[in-house]
């Protein structure tokens, strides 16, 4: 029979009336959660340490898995050219990503719970990366949906968690909750950061061969001279241009399924589920579903969204481009897929050390010059590309672009989303969602077209949207610092009003008092007058 005094996983407790939390066999939830003002030190102390330890559990499982996804998805275009399977399949990948940021993430967090999202989605992950040591369109373009319906409700649950338990441990250390949400996310991104670079090394490792020569006339149709069909150096044309060994590529993968398999077990082994009461069931799940979707259609009315929409899409754009051209049209096809891992690593480093410091300096010089500094960078990359052609004796030049890009990449990543945050406090969910489904656009578009048009194409196309989104972005800080001046004026107004109305206020109650005074003063001579008559 079960224990009566259990209700949706507590046990109370008896002697002190508190809530204790029962603990499944398969990862325990937070315990000793008790009343705040009934914990003793010892049970705080404890319950502290357990939310540490979810934190970096989280956080070193989102790295496993990422190191493996990472270190595959920039090999796309370089190891399935056939038909632009590669490349297709990531359009695919993104294309469900859009549709499943809707719906999905409620329906399965509130059928499962957060932590239990989170391993479940990393399965998706998982059969992606078999699918791609047996690449074909029966394999990987299944895989590709699956994988993009899997990702929202993962970035969800992993949102979402620490957002719960890091307001719980401010309560516990009597803090500011978005201090302590900002310090949590910064040890997550910490250990995410390092994926893309623990994911360069493995593959750059495992792909090690000895140099190949390739001929000039190879090298005449890489870069921006790389066309769909053009040329036996095209790293469009074969699947054979890789060279890489069936053994040698189940070797790299099987490596990469083992990281992620880890990155499973310890979830479901060693995190915690959250408590009920912290992360209650929502009751009407289909009104609140309608209601995003209609807060995100209705948050396209405002022209700073409609504005932003080609500054939000480059951010596709660009993230797209280093993973499908860059990558094919200049690494491959110059200096072979073995050295895409070697040269992708400064782009990570570059972009963890950006994504880490922007945000710091931007509190003392504002977001304008750090976007003008993305802008010149990211317009330097795209000069240096359409008119440098990659020559194996000056692969320097690769890694030095590779450093830019990612030094421009964790500029946009982190200030666009300041600025959405900033420019649309009032309806942050709506906003955010649509920042994610254009940028999801940029990204489909970007994979769709890459295997039917000239990387130069791809380049002046990647340039516009830069420009026009940089005009827009100008447009909009214009826009908010208006709106700032005329709240400002407005306040000031609003102040000048009610002075006026005070000093106006002030100035009968002085007339009225100088009123009274008089009569007063006159009453006082009347009695004065009067009792000197007496006498």
């Amino acid at each position: 029979m079960e224990d009566p005094g259990k209700v949706n996983g507590l046990v109370q407790n008896g002697t002190t009336g508190s809530s204790v939390y029962y603990k499944s066999p398969v990862g325990t939830a937070l315990d000793v959660y008790e009343d705040i003002n009934m914990q003793s030190a010892e049970s705080m102390r404890k319950e502290k340490q357990r939310i540490y330890k979810n934190i970096i559990l989280i956080s070193v499982a989102f790295l496993f898995n990422f190191n493996a996804f990472q270190g595959l998805s920039r090999l796309q275009s370089s190891l399935h050219v056939d038909e632009g399977m590669g490349v297709i399949n990531s359009s695919l990948l993104y294309g469900a990503l859009v549709l499943s940021c809707f719906f999905v993430p409620k329906l399965l967090i509130n059928f499962i719970g957060h932590k239990w999202t989170i391993p479940l989605s990393f399965c998706g992950y998982v059969l992606w990366m078999a699918a791609n040591g047996y690449p074909q369109w029966g394999t990987l373009a299944p895989a590709s949906v699956i994988v993009g319906l899997c990702a929202a409700p993962l970035w969800t649950a992993q949102c979402a968690y620490f957002t719960i338990i890091g307001a719980r441990f401010a309560k516990l250390t009597n803090e500011d909750a978005n201090a302590v949400v900002t310090r949590f996310f910064g040890i997550f991104f910490f250990f995410f950061q390092l994926s893309g670079i623990t994911g360069s090394v493995i593959s750059a490792t495992v792909l090690q061969q000895d140099p190949v020569n390739i001929s000039d006339e190879a090298l005449q149709f890489c870069g921006v001279n790389d066309c769909p069909g053009d040329g036996d150096g095209s790293s469009n044309d074969t699947d054979t241009e890789s060279g890489i060994p069936d053994n040698t590529l189940w070797t790299m993968v099987g490596i990469y399924i083992g990281i992620a398999v880890a990155a499973i077990l310890i979830v479901i082994f060693l995190v915690d589920n959250l408590p009920s009461v912290l992360a209650p069931k929502e009751k009407n799940l289909g009104k609140e579903i309608l209601s995003m979707v209609l807060a995100t259609a209705k948050n396209l009315r405002h022209k700073k969204q409609l504005i932003l929409i080609p500054l939000t899409m480059y951010s596709g754009f660009e993230q797209a481009s280093y993973n499908a051209e860059f990558t094919a049209s200049f690494v491959t096809c110059s200096i072979g897929v073995w050295n895409v891992g070697l040269v992708t690593i400064p782009f990570g480093v570059v972009n963890a050390l950006v994504s880490f410091m922007s945000g710091r300096i931007a509190k003392y010089t504002g977001r304008i010059p750090i976007f003008v500094a993305g802008f010149i960078v990211d317009l330097a990359i795209q000069i240096t590309l359409m008119h440098w052609m990659p020559n194996p004796d000056q692969s320097y030049v690769l890694y030095i672009l590779a450093g830019m890009w990612g030094f421009t990449d964790g500029i946009w990543q982190t200030q666009i989303n300041a600025l959405y945050g900033v420019t649309f406090s009032n309806e942050s969910e709506a906003a955010f969602s649509n920042y994610r489904m254009w940028e999801s656009f940029g990204f489909i578009i970007a994979f769709a077209y890459s295997t039917f048009i000239c990387t130069s194409s791809k380049i002046y196309i990647l340039t516009a949207f830069l420009c026009a989104g940089m005009l827009g972005y100008f447009v909009v800080e214009y826009l908010n610092m208006s709106g700032k001046s005329a709240e400002l004026d407005l306040s000031e107004k609003e102040t000048s009003m009610n002075a006026s109305y005070k000093g106006n206020k002030v100035n009968k109650i002085d007339n009225d008092i100088y009123e009274n005074e008089i009569y007063e003063n006159d009453i006082y001579e009347n009695d004065s007058y009067e009792n000197i008559s007496k006498f």
